[in-house]
């Protein structure tokens, strides 16, 4: 039975949430033959606040930019 877990920020539309899991579910059905009663989607939000890439909180409006460091010694580029 596949499960697919996705992890992405908080959001509040349900209806690009539905699409998503739409899509993947296809997506998992059409690579693997599993029937779609086997395939189960789980979207878990995560606030801003509660993410970071590159020691970088999403909430940061530098973060675009800041999250792709690859140091903390000099400035992405």
């Amino acid at each position: 039975m596949p499960f697919v877990t996705i992890t992405t920020w908080k959001s509040d539309d349900d209806t690009a949430a539905e699409r998503l899991m739409s899509a993947v579910t296809r997506a998992v059905h059409d690579a693997t033959g599993a029937p779609l009663d086997k395939i189960a989607v789980v979207i878990s939000e995560i606030p801003k606040s509660r993410w970071s890439e590159a020691d970088v909180l999403a909430t940061d409006p530098a973060f675009p930019t800041l999250s792709r460091r690859m140091s903390y010694e000099k400035d992405p580029t």
